[in-house]
C-alpha cells in the first residue's frame, strides 16, 4: 500500500502541471460554494437569531445643519418615532383588489388635450358602473422609477435657494376620485372635484414630505408654488389639499416631494387606470378592455396586473441575484469534478501497462480500484486543504459586506464537503472503472 502511494505521489508528480491544475480547480469549488453557500444560508435559509427579523430596519437621520447624511440617532428620538408608529411599513394607500392598467388614447381619436381628458372622464364612469367595481380613478404614474418627472420649484414668498441645492418634487397628472380609489388618507384641506377644471383656478395637492419641508410654520393650503425659477413662465398653483405620504419607490423607500395636479387642468393622453374591485380584481379585466375599445379602438392596452403583484416583483432582482449565486456554485461544482475526472483519466492512461501487468500477475479488480480511487482522494485532499483556506478569506470579506453572515460557517462548511467529497469520489471512481476493464495482453502492447 505504501509503495503504491509513493509511486502514484512520483506520478502525479511527473504531471505537476495537470496535477496543479486540478487541485487549483478543486480548491475553487470549495472556496467559491462555501463563500456562496454562506451568503444563500444566511439571506435565505436561515432566520436572523431575533424575534420578527423580517422587520427590522436601520435608523438614522438627516442633519442638514451641518452637512451629514445617514448620521447616528439619539435613543430618545428612537422612543419618540416608536411611539408615533414611525417604524410601521405601511405605503401609504389600500393594495388589495386593485387592478391596474396603463392606457394610450391615439391622437387621431382625440386629437386634443381637452378631448382626452374627457374620454378619460368618461371611461372611468363607465368602469364605475360595471359589475364588481368599487371605484375607479387614473393617474400618470402609479410607481415612480429611479428617473421619474420631476423637476425644480418655487415656493411662494420664501428665500431663494441656489439651483445646485434645490431638490425636485415629482409632477403627476390624477383624476379627482384617484386618491379615495387608493385609500390614501387625506391630512389638510380638500381633495380634487369636478369644479377643478380648465378655466378654473390652477390647484395643486401636495404630500406630506413637501408639507413638512417647504412650509414647516404652518397649514399649506391656500399656499401657492410653480415649477421653475421665480422668473420662469409656470403658471402659481395653489395648494387645496395635502395627501398622506405613499411609498412609491418601494417599501423600503420613504416618500420624496410629491405634487399632483387635475388632469382637467393638465390634459394627457395617456394614464395608468387603477379599478378596485369587490373581490377578484383580474375578473374585471376583459370588461375594462371592453369598455376601452368602446372608446378608442386603437388605443393600446398594457401592463394589465394587479397593484399587489407589482409591489411583489419589486424582489425580483434579489431573486435573480439569488439564481446567479445558485449558477454560479454549480459552475464551480462542475469545474471542480471535471478537473479531478481529467486528471485521474490521463494517470490512468499513461499508467495503462502498469495496471496491466499488474492484473496479470494476479491483482484483483478491488485493488486497481483502490489504487486509482486512492490517487484521486489525494487530489481531493490537497484541493479540500487550498478551498478551506480561500473560504475562510472570502468568508470574512462577505461578512464585512454582508450582515448575518459568518467567517465560519460550519454547517456550511460541512455540507460543502460532503458534496465535493462525494463528486470527488464519483470523479475518481470513473476511470478506476474503466481501468478494472483493461485486458492484460493489450496493456503489455500499449505504448
Amino acid at each position: 500500500m505504501l509503495s503504491d502511494l509513493r509511486y502514484a505521489l512520483r506520478m502525479m508528480t511527473k504531471s505537476s502541471g495537470v496535477t496543479l491544475l486540478a487541485v487549483l480547480a478543486m480548491a475553487l469549488g470549495i472556496g467559491a460554494n462555501t463563500a456562496i453557500f454562506s451568503v444563500v444560508n444566511a439571506v435565505l435559509l436561515r432566520r436572523l437569531p431575533y424575534r420578527d427579523p423580517d422587520r427590522l430596519c436601520m435608523v438614522w437621520m438627516d442633519n442638514r445643519r451641518l452637512g451629514l447624511k445617514e448620521d447616528l440617532t439619539s435613543y430618545p428620538n428612537y422612543q419618540d418615532w416608536r411611539q408615533n408608529q414611525a417604524f410601521e411599513v405601511d405605503p401609504g394607500f389600500r393594495t388589495d383588489r386593485l387592478l391596474t392598467l396603463q392606457v394610450a388614447f391615439s391622437g387621431a381619436t382625440y386629437p386634443q388635450g381637452p378631448q382626452a381628458a374627457a374620454a378619460f372622464d368618461q371611461l372611468i364612469g363607465r368602469l364605475r358602473a360595471m359589475p364588481g367595481v368599487e371605484g375607479a380613478a387614473a393617474i400618470s404614474d402609479i410607481f415612480l422609477s429611479t428617473t421619474p418627472n420631476s423637476g425644480n420649484f418655487t415656493v411662494e414668498g420664501a428665500a431663494v435657494i441656489p439651483l445646485e441645492q434645490q431638490i425636485e418634487a415629482t409632477d403627476d397628472v390624477v383624476t379627482p376620485e384617484y386618491f379615495q380609489v387608493m385609500g390614501v388618507p387625506l391630512q389638510e384641506g380638500r381633495w380634487f372635484n369636478r369644479q377643478d377644471g380648465a378655466q378654473a383656478l390652477k390647484v395643486a395637492i401636495v404630500n406630506e414630505t413637501m408639507a413638512r419641508r417647504f412650509w414647516p410654520a404652518g397649514n399649506p393650503v391656500g399656499k401657492r408654488f410653480k415649477f421653475g425659477q421665480p422668473d420662469s413662465t409656470a403658471p402659481w398653483l395653489t395648494v387645496v389639499g395635502v395627501a398622506g405620504d405613499m411609498r412609491r419607490q418601494g417599501l423600503h423607500i420613504g416618500a420624496r416631494a410629491e405634487t399632483f395636479q387635475p388632469l382637467a387642468q393638465r390634459p394627457r393622453r395617456a394614464l395608468n387606470l387603477v379599478v378596485r374591485a369587490k373581490a377578484d380584481p383580474f375578473a374585471l379585466a376583459a370588461n375594462a378592455r371592453a369598455a376601452i375599445r368602446e372608446m378608442d379602438r386603437s388605443a393600446p392596452i398594457a401592463g394589465v396586473t394587479t397593484i399587489e403583484r407589482l409591489i411583489g416583483e419589486s424582489t425580483a432582482q434579489r431573486r435573480f441575484q439569488m439564481l446567479l449565486l445558485g449558477l454560479f456554485a454549480a459552475l464551480a461544482l462542475a469545474i471542480a469534478a471535471i478537473g479531478v475526472y481529467g486528471l485521474n483519466y490521463y494517470h490512468v492512461t499513461q499508467r495503462t501497462q502498469e495496471i496491466g501487468v499488474r492484473m496479470a500477475l494476479g491483482a484483483q479488480r478491488r485493488d486497481v480500484i483502490r489504487l486509482i480511487l486512492g490517487q484521486g482522494l489525494r487530489l481531493v485532499s490537497a484541493g479540500v486543504a487550498l478551498g478551506l483556506v480561500a473560504a475562510l478569506a472570502l468568508g470574512r470579506l462577505i461578512e464585512s459586506l454582508l450582515f448575518g453572515t459568518r467567517p465560519v460557517d460550519l454547517g456550511t462548511f460541512a455540507a460543502v464537503l460532503v458534496v465535493i467529497g462525494v463528486l470527488g469520489l464519483v470523479a475518481s471512481y470513473l476511470p478506476a472503472r474503466r481501468a478494472t476493464k483493461v485486458d492484460p495482453m493489450v496493456a503489455l502492447r500499449y505504448e
